[in-house]
């Protein structure tokens, strides 16, 4: 009993955060929200966690919290059209929130790939970077990622054999750090939509052990794959 009553609790405490979410046009600081619903910044933490990696709740460009392309759905919204890039980078601010390691969003743009989006983690790091920020081709994970996934032609043998390794395992990893992108490592892997078309590219960055980088890339990849059940 004492369960069932804890269960009914949290979900009153959701329920009021997108309540109060929805109460200030759609938008909101997190400060704001624990404010408004009597909340501790700890306990809301989970909740918007939470809400975020179902889709309830999001995170624009400006950091503040609004209501989720899941929520938009289920209410019949006709505005309310998928975007997957922004869903691919909630899920990521969810995933740095629960693991705190950097992460990012490249797209493919017709000037090459661009870090869409960068969600720095909770560690003590100055380093920060710019909204469409390019990403080299041959020198990051990312890149590893577009040559095995999109249209890209091999131009040797050893670039054949890359691409036949990350497809195999679904993930790249540059090992050593490069100038001009975060992260002394990087993880990074596909977002695909329905017709294995990619769509987007998920990364990682930080400072990972060799022995830390398989655990981190399937935590990853389970991310990104949630997305893909969505559908």
């Amino acid at each position: 009993m004492a369960e069932t009553s804890q269960g009914v609790n949290s979900v009153d405490i959701a329920v009021n955060i997108l309540a109060f979410v929805a109460s200030q046009n759609g938008q909101t600081r997190a400060i704001d929200i624990a404010t408004g619903c009597n909340l501790s910044k700890s306990r809301l933490h989970k909740y918007l966690v939470s809400l975020c990696r179902t889709g309830m709740l999001g995170q624009n460009e400006k950091g503040l919290y609004c209501l989720g392309s899941t929520l938009l759905q289920m209410a019949g919204n006709p505005a309310a059209a998928r975007d997957p890039v922004s869903e691919l980078n909630t899920a990521l601010i969810a995933f740095r929130d629960t693991f705190n390691h950097s992460t990012g969003v490249v797209v493919e743009t017709d000037g090459g790939l661009v870090l869409k989006h960068y969600n720095r983690s909770f560690r003590n790091v100055d380093i920060d970077f710019l909204p469409n920020t390019p990403v080299p081709l041959h020198a990051s994970s990312a890149g590893q990622v577009f040559m095995s996934y999109s249209a890209w032609r091999p131009q040797d043998q050893a670039q054949a054999q890359l691409i036949e390794q990350i497809r195999s395992r679904g993930y790249a990893v540059r090992h050593n750090p490069t100038q001009g992108i975060p992260g002394a490592q990087s993880i990074a892997c596909p977002l695909r939509n329905k017709k294995g078309e990619l769509v987007a590219i998920a990364v990682t960055m930080g400072f990972f052990s060799t022995d830390e980088i398989p655990q981190i890339a399937g935590q990853l990849v389970s991310s990104v794959e949630a997305l893909h059940l969505q559908e």
